[in-house]
């Protein structure tokens, strides 16, 4: 499955030089394979896969506007790329350059997620552990967005560098 020149989008994991060029020239599944890419590469296959629940979570929760939708790439590029800071590396733009191996993982695991069992529930979000422990510790065991308000965390999963919340008011 190395390419796909359907629907005149490029071959999944070729270089594009910028965000805007990924938009407008990958497909749904190359742009969440280059996001895993970007977030996970060196995660497992769970991890990868967790990472890609996010997104379909995000999809099925039909809040457009905060997540952007209706597809994948949409997703993963909501805000320039501010709600999956991975999409601007240079691994998620010029993937097989930098570990085609890895890129191969990540590109499975995009196209494959949805066969496996979802290891995440309903999270909503992911960060390294590193970074959520740190936020939680200030914020008295609550979760805080860009210098919001706390809020509390109702579901959290660890998978491997990353863990993986929902907070309240996102129920579905």
């Amino acid at each position: 499955m190395n390419t796909n020149t359907k629907n005149g989008y490029i071959a999944y994991g070729t270089s594009v030089s910028n965000l805007s060029e990924l938009i407008e020239k990958c497909s749904p599944i190359d742009s969440l394979a280059r996001m895993i890419m970007g977030e996970a590469r060196g995660e497992s296959k769970n991890g990868k896969i967790a990472c890609a629940y996010v997104v379909k979570n995000r999809q099925t929760i039909h809040r457009i506007s905060e997540f952007g939708g209706p597809d994948y790439k949409s997703i993963v590029t909501k805000g320039n790329g501010s709600q999956f800071n991975g999409i601007l590396s240079k691994a998620a733009l010029k993937p097989k350059e930098v570990d085609a191996n890895a890129w191969e993982k990540c590109l499975d695991a995009a196209s494959h997620f949805s066969d496996e069992r979802n290891p995440i529930g309903k999270c909503l979000w992911f960060n390294t552990n590193e970074l959520y422990n740190s936020i939680v510790n200030r914020n008295g065991g609550k979760y805080a967005f860009g210098g919001g308000s706390p809020v509390a965390v109702v579901e959290k999963v660890v998978i491997g560098n990353h863990t993986f919340f929902r907070v309240e008011g996102y129920n579905y």
